[in-house]
């Protein structure tokens, strides 16, 4: 079985097919559903790849280690052919406070891992980081950036979709020149397993990214890329991906939250189907489709 091209998202809510928009629940109703469902030794507990016509899909749940479990079962399934695999890697995300609002979707042209290397308490007392040259040497993955522009060209003027709740929220929590209408972006992803949050954590995430050279600004926190991007990498399939992710908060604290009221009780995903939530007004199932309607288009644009 020759897959043409992997669609990777992350979670959803509940089982896919039940029309409650998560990150694959759209991408698995156009390309997969009705397919073939496998089952794969490393996979996600519970989780089959659905594959259809050349498409496949699985989500790979949270974390560096389980899109690389989840990557590899794939790549070394005897049963599947996949020298010639496009990869196009899906999600939602935090986005850089400074210079993204929530819905934008942005296009990866870097990947760089926040983990390594050394995050301290400094001699002022705040949460830095340090490079160690024996860690980050593996830390950060930068495509050919003529290819990643020529998709950017083909899908920078997608129209995208905000609510009047979440322009109100922006508006209640950002200054009166920042931008309040979703739009496409192209910008580093800097990947933790940790879920971070606040001023210290997006000052590491840019010190990250100027320290490994990027070519564009840090504009998305994520949870798997680089190793998306690794794993592919040590496959010879780097060049093959591309990487969307849709923004449904912003790295800084918002409308009164705290960490204790985000994270106490709730998961992330009960929080951000709240209407008015602290982290992203109303975003969540619009960001959604946003993230659908550009995946899409870099779909059709693979095939050709």
């Amino acid at each position: 079985m020759k897959i043409r091209i992997l669609i990777l998202p992350k979670f959803d809510i509940g089982p896919l097919g039940n029309g409650i928009c998560g990150e694959g629940e759209l991408f698995y109703k156009e390309y997969v559903e009705g397919g073939t469902e496998y089952e794969l030794t490393g996979l996600f507990p519970g989780e089959k790849l659905y594959v259809k016509d050349g498409i496949a899909l699985t989500l790979t749940h949270a974390g560096k280690v389980n899109t690389t479990a989840t990557l590899m079962a794939i790549l070394t399934d005897p049963r599947f052919d996949c020298s010639q695999m496009l990869t196009l890697s899906v999600g939602c995300a935090g986005t850089n406070y400074e210079c993204t609002t929530m819905g934008d979707v942005v296009l990866a042209s870097a990947y760089a891992d926040y983990d390594l290397g050394h995050q301290v308490i400094g001699s002022d007392g705040k949460l830095t980081w340090f490079p160690d040259s024996g860690l980050c040497e593996y830390g950060c993955v930068k495509p050919d950036q003529n290819r990643i522009n020529s998709v950017y060209e083909q899908i920078k003027d997608i129209q995208l979709d905000t609510t009047e709740k979440t322009i109100a929220f922006m508006k209640r929590n950002v200054d009166a020149n920042h931008r309040v209408y979703p739009r496409i972006l192209k910008g580093s992803f800097i990947t933790s397993d940790n879920y971070w949050k606040g001023e210290e954590g997006h000052n590491i995430a840019k010190k990250i990214n100027k320290y490994y050279g990027c070519p564009d600004e840090y504009l998305v926190s994520d949870m798997e890329d680089i190793a998306v991007a690794r794993v592919l990498e040590r496959f010879g399939l780097s060049e093959r991906l591309i990487s969307i992710r849709v923004s449904v908060n912003l790295d800084c604290y918002m409308n009164g939250a705290t960490p204790e009221k985000l994270w106490s009780s709730n998961c992330f995903e009960d929080n951000m189907l709240e209407e008015d939530n602290e982290e992203g007004a109303d975003i969540f199932e619009t960001a959604m489709r946003n993230l659908f309607k550009v995946g899409k288009e870099i779909i059709m644009t693979m095939e050709n």
